[in-house]
């Protein structure tokens, strides 16, 4: 497969680059760039109209978005679809900006813009409510406050009559970085963006307002020839995990595919561990090895686990003293999952502290050694870029002494921090998961569904990525791949079964069909589906 992940600026970064392009133009360039974003929105729209009745309408801001919008209705105006424009007044005297020169081309045409403001309102109101298409050209990429007055209100009208609404670049009054909605936000049936993606179409709650998303080259070069600017975010996309899958040799035994050490488990969690153990085998490893506390072998399946029992404590967990017995097993293996169902007794918790900074191999570490490990920081190794953390919202909050709220305002950064001062790959879990390194590099996974949010999915996440380690996938690499696979085998489950009703076992009987559908070419999509268009 040649298709690699896709490039997700940043909107600084993005800024910067078409302006530093512009320059390296001419400087009416920007005209150009907005004229080829328009005609394709506009293509869009007219697609749309066809299929409605009544006029488009389209509304307008007094920026950049505003003027792409401008160029949408000249087009349809020259297609003779019956349009109406509305443009929230610059709250000054505008510069002489593309948008201003398409604003003066509009006027040359004869064409009227009407003005938004507390009079005109109920104008507005009638034309959305006789539409047969709504065109979001209020506010574009870096809003970075809360959406406020005449904005407010027109965006309030967009969403109340249920019209088809296409958003310009990004549904007004969703922040472009982290996707979050800025006090109100247009709620798109579809978004068409320009040049590179936009980490706010992907992160929720923005993600949930963009509709179909289509991605439209309007010419701009590729990041390779930006002096100083290299986006360090991606979308994970089909062909990237197909490059990073470990090649299956014909003449291979188990010993070539690595032995995966799943140390997990207690008496109120041990369908956990056999989750993460067995995930490990659906997901190509030679062997998968499982110690847990010695009382729950005889209760465990006699099937393909090889099992390890352990020093436990009263309450099935496992004891400090088995450390030298784990220790000892570690030797013998490719790879380590820590961490689905240990508990945090007293005693576990100090066996999480002692095992940790002695994780030699490349390893997982999620669920209660997560949360042990957050009670001491310190027992993390100082080079840890061979351990994979698998937190979910909650998790990484403790680990990073914050807040769920804090966290999800910002699932990119807060997964770049905790990479950074961690020393360790960290997938933080959850709608469109996010994989970061320690050296800054991101990851957005667009495959998985909410049919996955039920007990075990992130310890069958677990025993994937321990796999891949087992078959010397880097780490990093291997959460990334892990990631999607698991997404991927989730919405298969999905599409066999239905999105309520799934559990944990199903996704990982499925890893690999997954797997062998990538490998074939036969999986190269996600119910993310982005048109690239060219």
């Amino acid at each position: 497969m040649k298709e690699t992940s896709l490039i997700i600026p940043s909107t600084s970064e993005l800024r910067n680059h078409e302006s530093n392009w512009i320059k390296s133009c001419h400087e009416n360039w920007g005209l150009v760039l907005m004229e080829l974003a328009g005609r394709a929105a506009a293509e869009h729209v007219y697609r749309m109209w066809q299929e409605s009745c009544g006029p488009a309408v389209i509304v307008c801001g007094a920026g950049n978005k505003g003027g792409d919008g401008l160029v949408v209705a000249r087009y349809l105006r020259l297609w003779d679809v019956p349009i109406s424009i509305w443009q929230v007044a610059a709250s000054k005297a505008p510069a002489r900006s593309e948008s201003v020169i398409n604003k003066d081309v509009t006027a040359n045409l004869g064409i009227t813009v009407n003005t938004i403001d507390a009079a005109s309102l109920p104008q507005l109101k009638n034309a959305l409510v006789n539409a047969g298409v709504v065109i979001d050209a209020l506010l574009g990429t870096g809003l970075d406050r809360t959406v406020e007055g005449t904005y407010k209100e027109a965006i309030d009208l967009i969403n109340a009559y249920g019209r088809p609404i296409l958003a310009i670049d990004i549904p007004s009054g969703v922040n472009s970085d982290t996707g979050q909605i800025m006090g109100a936000a247009v709620h798109a049936n579809a978004t068409v963006t320009f040049g590179y993606l936009k980490a706010g179409l992907l992160c929720y709650p923005g993600a949930d307002l963009v509709g179909q998303l289509s991605l439209v080259d309007i010419g701009l070069p590729g990041f390779d020839q930006a002096k100083g600017i290299q986006p360090k975010w991606r979308l994970t996309t089909a062909g990237h995990v197909y490059n990073l899958l470990p090649v299956r040799p014909a003449n291979a035994h188990k010993g070539t595919f690595g032995y995966v050490l799943t140390i997990a488990g207690s008496m109120e969690f041990r369908g956990a561990a056999h989750l993460a153990a067995t995930s490990a085998l659906r997901t190509g490893a030679g062997m998968s090895f499982l110690a847990c506390p010695k009382s729950l072998v005889p209760e465990m399946p006699a099937d393909e686990i090889i099992y390890k029992g352990l020093e436990e404590t009263d309450t099935a967990s496992i004891n400090a003293k088995a450390i030298s017995t784990v220790e000892s097993e570690m030797e013998a293996v490719s790879a380590i999952v820590l961490g689905p169902g240990l508990s945090l007794q007293a005693d576990t918790v100090k066996f999480v502290h002692q095992l940790v900074p002695k994780l030699n191999k490349p390893s997982v570490i999620d669920a209660d050694a997560l949360n042990a490990i957050s009670q001491d920081l310190n027992v993390i190794p100082k080079q840890a870029k061979h351990i994979v953390m698998t937190p979910h919202p909650k998790e990484l909050a403790r680990l990073m002494s914050t807040t769920v709220e804090n966290i999800q305002a910002d699932r990119i950064g807060a997964a770049t921090k905790a990479a950074a001062q961690l020393g360790a790959n960290i997938v933080l879990k959850g709608a469109h998961t996010v994989v970061a390194s320690p050296d800054g590099d991101v990851f957005i996974n667009p495959t998985g569904n909410q049919a996955m949010a039920t007990a075990g999915a992130g310890d069958v996440l677990s025993g994937i990525i321990g796999a891949l380690l087992a078959q010397h996938v880097k780490p990093f690499d291997a959460a990334v791949a892990g990631v999607y696979l698991h997404g991927a085998a989730g919405d298969m489950a999905a599409g066999l079964i239905g999105d309520s009703g799934i559990v944990a076992g199903e996704i990982a009987a499925l890893v690999p069909t997954a797997i062998s559908k990538l490998r074939s070419g036969e999986y190269s999509g996600s119910p993310l589906e982005i048109q690239v268009l060219h």
